[in-house]
């Protein structure tokens, strides 16, 4: 798949210190947060910045012995409707060798269809100190970008 070589060779180009098992890891990341349906370079510069920060870019990731990455993730919908896209979530990552809680913690925030909620549930998730925050509305990502400028910020459908 040409996206698929594409992905290998940016991660090659950008991650040249990393190890072979540090790059498989970023590799079965990018795979479980839809990289294979990236169509633009654009994006994919974005989700390797992603993996990035929830490797941490350290050997440390590669051992196993860095502390899970957190992501915050702002779900639009109820407890109810979000726990079908939320499992989906967690399993692309178990399928792809990333276990919960050793790889990563989830923090997730319902916003119950009110977008005006947005700004107040991006401050908690700061609070928290999330190495990414994942968002599925424009609103959210507006929200997110007037919050943080350090924080990478990724949206999902």
């Amino acid at each position: 798949m040409k996206i698929e070589r594409s992905l290998r060779s940016l991660l090659r180009t950008h991650l040249p210190q990393q190890s072979a098992a540090a790059r498989q890891h970023r590799r079965r990341l990018l795979i479980a947060l839809g990289a294979d349906t990236l169509t633009s370079t654009l994006t994919g510069t974005l989700t390797i910045g992603l993996t990035g920060a929830l490797t941490g870019g350290s050997a440390a990731y590669a051992q196993g012995s860095a502390p899970p990455a957190r992501i915050g993730i702002i779900l639009t919908n109820s407890t109810a409707v979000g726990a079908t896209r939320l499992a989906a979530f967690k399993q692309g990552m178990l399928e792809n060798g990333l276990i919960e809680g050793r790889h990563y913690v989830v923090d997730v925030v319902y916003a119950n269809g009110q977008s005006e909620r947005f700004p107040a549930l991006v401050k908690e998730l700061l609070q928290r100190a999330p190495a990414v925050i994942m968002v599925s509305t424009i609103a959210a990502v507006r929200a997110a970008q007037q919050a943080t400028r350090t924080v990478p910020i990724v949206m999902f459908a």
